[in-house]
C-alpha cells in the first residue's frame, strides 16, 4: 500500500469550489480566487463522488467498482488527484466524524 495513501485514506475530502458546471465532457470548476480548471474523464467522475460524506478509502472502493484498474495504481492516482486539488485550492481534507 502506498505510504501517502495510508496516511490520508481515512480523511474526508471536502470540495471548496466557488462554482462548477458541466460543459459537454468537461466539468468546469473555479476556486475562490476565480481561477478556472477543467476536469474530464475519471477526474470528473472522482470529483462528483466527493460530496463530503465519504472517505478517500471509500472513494477508492467506489472507483474500483466502476473501472478496471490496479488498486496500487489507483491509490497513487488518488493521492496525486487530492494533492493537485489541494494545491489549486479546490479541496480540503477533514478527519472523520462530525464537523
Amino acid at each position: 500500500m502506498n505510504t501517502a495513501y495510508s496516511f490520508i485514506k481515512n480523511y474526508i475530502p471536502l470540495r471548496n469550489e466557488l462554482k462548477s458546471r458541466t460543459d459537454g465532457d468537461f466539468l468546469i470548476i473555479s476556486n475562490r480566487n476565480g481561477e478556472i480548471y477543467y476536469l474530464n474523464g475519471s477526474a470528473r467522475d472522482m470529483w462528483l463522488l466527493l460530496d463530503g460524506s465519504i472517505s478517500i478509502d471509500e472513494l477508492c472502493g467506489k472507483i474500483l467498482g466502476e473501472y478496471k484498474v490496479d488498486r496500487e495504481q489507483l491509490e497513487n492516482d488518488i493521492v496525486n488527484f487530492i494533492r493537485d486539488l489541494q494545491w489549486k485550492k479546490l479541496l480540503r481534507l477533514r478527519t472523520g466524524g462530525l464537523l
